[in-house]
Parts: C-alpha cells; sequence; structure tokens
C-alpha cells in the first residue's frame, strides 16, 4: 500500500510519465515498478498510452502512464448561509462536477455529493465539508460516511494558502469579516484548530465590559462592533432604511460610499482600527508573517485594510509590525470551496505519497536541487479550479534500490517515532513492508546508531518478537539559562536525566556579548569539574530572555533590549565551547519544560505566562514549541494594557510590562520601615510573610496579566494556561488572579475546557526546557 501510494504521487505530480522515469522518480526496482503498474492497470487506477515519437529523444519511443478513470478524486463541500456548495476534483486538482443549492439542509448536503460523484466517476478518497455555523447533527452518522469537517475560516485560509495570495506562507492568520468575524491560523504550516476545537474565535475578543450584548453571552464583543451587520448598522442611519423609503444600505453600497463620503469612510475606518487592535494583539505574541483580510467590506487599500495596518504599525512593536504583511484574500467567496478540495487532495494516497517521497533524503550530497513547485493558477469565479502540485520532488541522481531503501528506511523512522517501543512483527504490520526488509532495515538502523533494542512493552503468548525504539543517545546534553541574575546550567544524560547543575550570579550590561563568552567558560568549567569534556556529539541549548529568529539565530535589528540586537548569541557561544549551539526564548523554553515534564505533561496546546517584573508567554501548538514567523510569539509583556500609561523599556507608553515593576508597587514598599528603592525581592518577601496588600496586589496583578492575555488565549484555545515566574514563588495569588480573569473574560467556547495550574519546575524551567529543545 505504501509503495502504491508512492506510485500514484509520482504519476499525479508528473501528468504524464514513462515506466523507466517512474522508477528513477520513486527509487524502486524495474520489477517492482512492473508489478505495480499491472495491478494498477487492471484496477483502473492508471491508464497507458500508446508511444509517440515526439523527436525529443533519441530511440524508441516509451508509452507513457497517466490516471485512470478509476483513480477517483475528492469532494469539497460548504454549507453557509447562502446554501450548500459541492465540487468534486480528480487527483490533479481539476474539478469535474460543481452543484450549489440556496438549501442549507443536510439532506441537501449529501444529494449534492451524490450529484458530484456520480458525475467525477471513480472512487472518493476524501470528502472534506466546512460549516459557518455547527451543524445539527453529526455529519459523518447523518451521511454515512467519514468526513473531514472544518470551519469555513479554516478552510478560506487553506484556499489561500494553496491557491491564493498566501501561496508558500508557513504562519499566516486569516479573518473573513462577514456575519460574524472568524479566524483561521496555520501555525509552523500546520491548521492549529486549538485543544476544543475553538481556536480562531476572534470575533468574541472582548473589547468593552459594558459594551452590547454578543451572541455568546458576553459584553462588547469584537463582532458586535466591527462585523458587517454592526457596520452597515452605523452606516444606515444616514443613508438606509432607518427613513422611510430609503433602500437597505448593502456591503457593496457602503464600500462605495466609503471612497467619497467622510461619513461612511469613518465608520468603516473605526471597524478597522478595532479589528487592527485585536491583530496587533496576535501579532505580538502569535507572530503571523502574514494576515489575510476577506469579506464583504474588505477591498485593497479600503478604509478598513488602511486602518488595520496603521493600527498594527501603532501597537505591534516595531520589528513585528515591519515583518508582518497584510493583505486582502483573492479568491473571494471560492476560497472555502478551494481550501476544502486542497484538503482533501492532501488526505488522499497521492498527497501521503508526495510527502514521504519529499522527506526521504539518501544525502546533502546525493539530490539535486530541489526543483520549484509551479505557482498555483489564479483562480477566478468563472475559471477552473487546478490545484498545484503539493510538493516539488527532489530529481534523484542515486540508484533506484538506493532511492527505494532511503523511502522504506524514512517510513521504518516514522513508525518508530510515533509509537515508541514496537514489537519488529508490529512494525511489518504497521508499515506494510515486506518482512525481510523491516528484518534489514532495523539492522540497518541499529548499526547506525539510530534505533537499539529494548525491553518489551508487554508480555505476549508465543514467541516473543524482539522490541525496538529510537536510539537513546549516551552523548551529554547540556542546557543554559541567561537571565537578568546570572547564569544556571544544567547537564543531562543522552535522556534527559538531570546529572548536575550550577548557577553563576552575574549582572546584565549594555553590552550581553561578553556575559555569553563568560557563560560558555562557566559551563567548560563545570564540565571539568564533573569530569566531562565537551566531546563531538555533546550538544547545547542556550535560553536568552530576547526574541530569537527561529531560521539564522539572530537577535533582531531593533530587539526591545539594545543588549540583545543585532548579532547571533550563538556564535559567541559556540566560539568558546567549539561545538553548536542552538539559541531560543526563554519563554518559549519554560513551556517546552512544562509541556515535556511539569504542570502540562501530556497536553498538545499550551500557554505559558511568566508572571513577574519581565511579563513573557511561550506557547506550544500540537506538542510542537511555537516560535513565531520571526521569533516574536509570546512577548505579551509589551501587549498594550492602557493608552496613557507609564513608558515602558521598549519606548511605548501603556505596555504590560511597566504595570508589574517593583516602582508600580512602591505604595505598598512606602507604607513599611526600610531603606532603598523597591525591589522584586522585597515585594515577594512581604507577600511570603503574610502582608495582606501585598498579596492583593499579586491577585490584581494575576488579573491584569489575564486580563491582557485574553485575546491570545480566545483565539489560540489551549487546554492548559501554565503560570510561572517569580511572582508564583509566594503562593497562588498570580494564578488565581490570572484564572479569575481568563475565565471572565475569554470566549466561552475557549473558557469551557481552559485550566490554569502553577508552573511546577520554578528556575529551573528555562534550562530543562533548552535539555528538551535538545531531544
Amino acid at each position: 500500500m505504501v509503495r502504491r501510494d508512492l506510485l500514484l504521487a509520482a504519476v499525479r505530480e508528473a501528468g504524464r510519465i514513462s515506466r523507466a522515469e517512474l522508477g528513477r522518480r520513486t527509487g524502486m526496482a524495474r520489477m517492482t515498478v512492473t508489478g505495480l503498474v499491472t495491478e494498477l492497470l487492471a484496477a483502473g487506477l492508471l491508464a497507458e498510452q500508446e508511444a509517440a515519437a515526439d523527436g525529443g529523444r533519441a530511440g524508441r519511443p516509451a508509452r507513457s502512464l497517466t490516471l485512470g478513470p478509476a483513480a477517483g478524486g475528492v469532494v469539497g463541500a460548504l454549507v453557509t448561509t447562502d446554501g450548500v456548495r459541492v465540487a468534486a476534483a480528480d487527483l490533479t486538482g481539476a474539478v469535474r462536477a460543481e452543484r450549489h443549492d440556496p438549501d442549507t439542509g443536510l439532506d441537501t448536503l449529501a444529494a449534492l455529493i451524490a450529484e458530484c460523484e456520480a458525475e467525477a466517476g471513480g472512487r472518493t478518497w476524501a470528502t472534506v465539508a466546512g460549516f459557518a455555523t455547527a451543524p445539527t447533527a453529526d455529519p459523518q452518522q447523518y451521511l454515512g460516511r467519514r468526513i473531514i469537517v472544518r470551519t469555513v475560516a479554516e478552510l478560506s485560509l487553506l484556499g489561500e494558502v494553496g491557491y491564493g495570495v498566501a501561496t508558500g506562507q508557513s504562519d499566516v492568520c486569516y479573518l473573513r469579516i462577514g456575519t460574524g468575524i472568524d479566524c483561521g491560523l496555520l501555525l509552523g504550516g500546520v491548521l492549529h484548530h486549538g485543544a476544543t476545537g475553538a481556536a480562531g474565535q476572534i470575533g468574541h475578543v472582548q473589547m468593552d465590559e459594558i459594551g452590547p450584548f454578543c451572541r455568546c453571552g458576553h459584553r462588547g464583543c469584537l463582532e458586535t462592533i466591527a462585523s458587517t451587520p454592526a457596520v452597515l448598522a452605523a452606516v444606515e442611519t444616514p443613508y438606509g432604511g432607518a427613513v422611510a423609503g430609503r433602500p437597505r444600505i448593502t456591503a457593496a453600497r457602503a464600500v462605495a460610499l466609503a471612497r467619497h463620503d467622510a461619513a461612511a469612510e469613518r465608520v468603516l475606518a473605526d471597524a478597522g482600527r478595532m479589528i487592527g487592535r485585536v491583530v496587533a494583539d496576535l501579532a505580538n505574541t502569535i507572530n503571523p508573517g502574514l494576515v489575510v483580510l476577506d469579506g464583504p467590506l474588505v477591498e485593497p487599500d479600503g478604509p478598513i485594510v488602511t486602518a488595520v495596518r496603521e493600527t498594527v504599525q501603532r501597537y505591534a512593536q516595531p520589528e513585528v509590525a515591519a515583518s508582518t504583511g497584510i493583505l486582502v484574500g483573492t479568491l473571494g467567496s471560492r476560497a472555502g470551496l478551494l481550501g476544502a478540495l486542497f484538503a482533501g487532495l492532501r488526505a488522499t494516497p497521492a498527497g501521503r505519497g508526495s510527502r514521504t517521497l519529499a522527506r526521504s533524503v539518501v544525502s546533502p550530497v546525493s539530490l539535486a536541487s530541489p526543483e520549484p513547485a509551479p505557482s498555483a493558477p489564479a483562480t477566478s469565479v468563472a475559471a477552473p479550479m487546478v490545484a498545484a502540485p503539493m510538493v516539488a520532488v527532489p530529481v534523484v541522481t542515486v540508484s533506484p534500490g538506493e532511492r527505494e531503501r532511503a523511502v522504506r528506511r524514512e517510513i521504518l523512522v516514522e513508525a518508530l517515532r510515533e509509537s515508541g517501543p514496537t514489537a519488529r512483527s508490529d512494525l511489518v504490520k504497521a508499515t506494510l513492508l515486506p518482512r525481510p526488509a523491516v528484518y534489514e532495515l532495523l539492522a540497518g538502523l541499529v548499526h547506525d546508531g539510530i534505533a537499539e533494542r529494548c525491553a518489551p512493552a508487554e508480555t505476549r503468548a508465543g514467541r516473543p518478537s524482539p522490541y525496538f525504539r529510537l536510539a537513546t543517545s549516551s552523548a551529554l546534553r547540556t542546557g543554559i539559562e541567561i537571565g537578568g541574575s546570572g547564569v544556571r546550567v544544567i547537564v543531562a544524560d543522552g535522556a534527559g536525566q538531570v546529572r548536575y547543575s550550577g548557577f553563576m550570579p552575574s549582572v546584565l550590561s549594555g553590552d550581553a556579548r561578553p556575559l555569553m563568552r563568560a557563560a560558555a567558560g562557566f559551563v567548560l568549567d563545570l564540565l571539568r569539574e564533573h569530569g566531562d569534556r565537551p566531546g563531538p556529539d555533546t550538544r547545547f541549548a542556550v535560553s536568552v530572555p530576547a526574541p530569537v529568529h527561529p531560521v539564522t539565530g539572530r537577535f533582531g535589528e531593533r530587539s526591545v533590549l539594545p543588549m540583545f540586537s543585532g548579532y547571533s548569541p550563538g556564535d559567541d557561544i559556540a566560539a568558546v565551547l567549539g561545538r553548536p549551539v542552538q539559541v531560543i526564548n526563554n519563554g518559549h523554553l519554560a513551556a517546552l519544560a512544562e509541556t515535556r515534564r511539569g504542570a502540562a505533561l501530556g497536553a498538545r496546546d499550551v500557554l505559558y505566562l511568566s508572571a513577574d517584573q519581565y511579563a513573557g508567554a511561550g506557547l506550544i501548538t500540537g506538542g510542537r514549541l511555537h516560535p513565531g514567523a520571526i521569533g516574536y510569539a509570546g512577548e505579551v509583556g509589551h501587549l498594550n494594557v492602557r493608552e496613557v500609561g507609564p513608558f515602558c523599556i521598549c519606548g511605548r507608553r501603556g505596555c504590560l510590562t511597566p504595570f508589574l515593576s517593583p516602582a508600580y508597587f512602591a505604595a505598598l514598599h512606602d507604607r513599611l520601615p526600610g531603606d532603598g528603592p523597591p525591589t522584586e525581592e522585597r515585594l515577594l518577601a512581604l507577600a511570603a510573610a503574610g502582608d495582606r496588600p501585598v498579596q492583593r496586589a499579586l491577585l490584581d496583578a494575576g488579573r491584569l496579566i489575564g486580563r491582557t492575555a485574553t485575546p491570545l488565549v480566545t483565539v489560540f484555545n489551549p487546554a492548559v494556561v501554565v503560570v510561572g515566574g517569580r511572582f508564583t514563588e509566594p503562593g497562588t495569588f498570580v494564578v488565581d488572579g490570572v484564572r479569575e480573569s481568563l475565565l471572565r473574560h475569554c470566549s466561552p467556547a475557549a473558557a469551557a475546557a481552559l485550566t490554569v495550574v502553577p508552573a511546577t519546575l520554578g528556575r529551573d524551567a528555562e534550562a530543562l526546557g533548552a535539555i528538551e529543545s535538545l531531544s
């Protein structure tokens, strides 16, 4: 089955291909290709055309293979207030049938799917449906088939990524401003659904605690201010149906009025500013590389788009604002249907085979540079929808046998990574590879140190099959935290078990590069003290209190802290250690540690909040660390709390960070005897000693942190919010405040299954996260 998937993928991407070229493309032996092609031709999944000389090559022309009539395709469906729209496409993405009905019932959906399948013919590999509102019954049970269900916003996002303005992007936020305001998130190239499937509810971010009631039960949600009905109602007062005899205002008329009428332009611009405030918060915390705006009121360079851009420029950090593109969707009402077909194609055997081919690289010197994928065709209402290839297949310069071995090896490694310790017989069943091939590949993986024999995970009757798992390296893993109070180092073995640790006090100055080198020297001293030294397999990761670009490893040129700006910290540290170094932001690593070892163990969507005078955050999505497009994800300390608040170290007024500084708690210090300026240490000591006013102040600080993080939690939809940082040391006051605010102000869907817990790893979290990042 795996080899059939690979073969179908190669034929689909090539369109027309000879058997010889098929063998070169997939890496399979000639006899294997011949047998599989014969089988697929008999089943009608492939078709073979007679040879025709074209003068392009000497010798006897070869017959060519194409997808056959029974190759089938996918079905995409969209259920909105405009009715049900269904399309069927073949495996190349070309639409073979399309239907529309204004009725929105599931019976209509089932009938249109059946009609499109009958017209397109062949097997339906995947059915994807998007619903603007929750269906009245389970679509899978009602229709009696497996259906991938997504929101319309998620499918519209995939449509823009596959065929529209977001092609090639991996961190995208898509907003559709319609009856409500919905959002789709693509994080690290993966569609983010949230812990309970409620991610993207940007329309239910609370903007005004005493505003009008929203359909979710809260007051003052964004959609009560900036959705299409709210905007049209505001424009309608002087121009529309509020006066007898005048026609009702439509979205098209409102956009036309805004081009020449100041009042209508101000109404649309105000909606854009409200949306822009939330988008700026997401830019600072989720850090997408691109924001796509769509909807009937949205036009390129119109009032809404212009206002969103201006607001993001004002409220997002300078480097974030400069790197965040804000564009208008190009696919219009067909974006969702295109996205449904795009998602369906990725779920087919050909799509799975394409991803396997793309991953299976023998060595960097063995493959030529990948051919660039053709750009997706522009799609209009009248144009057919033709899918771009899922991935570009590398040009192989190794033998077919080596290529097939690389593909099989990749499949086996993926199976071990997903399953953990697994019996050899179970690996044969899971991968569907020949038994002798699995035996040989496992022997090779063990020889190369990639896999190892291990104890059985369970006792079985009969002759035991040996168990294997991915190998655990015996090399040391070292986590280094560089912070405001000093350098903390934790050294672990290959399995992640802590062996020893150390701490070196230090003070940050205007130039942090000497501290980087001093930290590396401290690491070497600590290793020598325990009889170790960096070897070729020793690995190092460093936590730093500033955003780090996830690709280049450099600090931003305009970072908030000047001592962490414009250079690569890994270079300075690696020069002393003599080994490569991985550098990641401290909030991201604390989130990773709490997910792998601490309070959020087992959760896959986690938000970590650092509650102290330098507030920060880290995001885990689907079990993966999310750094953001340029490494700025989690910068909650620079979300705007108050327009005319105190100055922040970033140079703007009203960020969250100044409200958590020791100076902001000065009144609590002044009422007690003592010398010197207020400090974080004294504040925490008073709280630990039972000082009720200080404890109330920490509770209030937690409420402020929670209220500020509400837009992020509503849109990101984590299962667990872990609250760490120094403010948690005297007790749970800050945690209780965060929990209170989140449960009160988040959307009901996001708050329903939300758990807010204190961190458990304390000051070791960042260094432990650095160790986890090396696994």
